[in-house]
């Protein structure tokens, strides 16, 4: 009797990629820029990877956003030199991920917060 199946995920965490409220768990995050690959398996054990996704991850429910691979890219060559300075730059971010689903007044009202924030 041989036991196969798919869909088991694995995710590889690059890095911290920016923070932002959460659609689905409402808590503000530090969100994780990460590599989903979905697997065949044989007996439990992954075998071979089918399906492979970048996107970034909410650290506390697992949702995500996913990005096409120059997105990916770009944001993985960020936390590179970010990593190098030994901080986040908030410049880094790609301005459409960062406020992605939210309303022209939601990102009037982060900008200004950001503003505060950073006087």
């Amino acid at each position: 009797m041989i036991i196969w199946g798919w869909g088991r995920i694995t995710r590889k965490i690059i890095g911290p990629a920016f923070q932002r409220i959460c659609s689905h768990c409402n808590t503000t995050q530090i969100w994780r820029l990460c590599i989903m690959r979905t697997w065949f398996t044989l007996f439990f054990i992954p075998i071979i990877p089918y399906k492979k996704r970048y996107c970034v991850i909410c650290p506390n429910c697992k949702s995500y956003i996913e990005l096409t691979e120059q997105q990916f890219e770009k944001m993985k060559l960020a936390i590179a030199s970010a990593s190098n300075n030994n901080s986040i730059s908030g410049n880094t971010v790609d301005e459409s991920l960062k406020y992605q689903g939210k309303t022209e007044t939601q990102i009037n009202y982060l900008k200004q917060m950001e503003e505060y924030k950073n006087s």
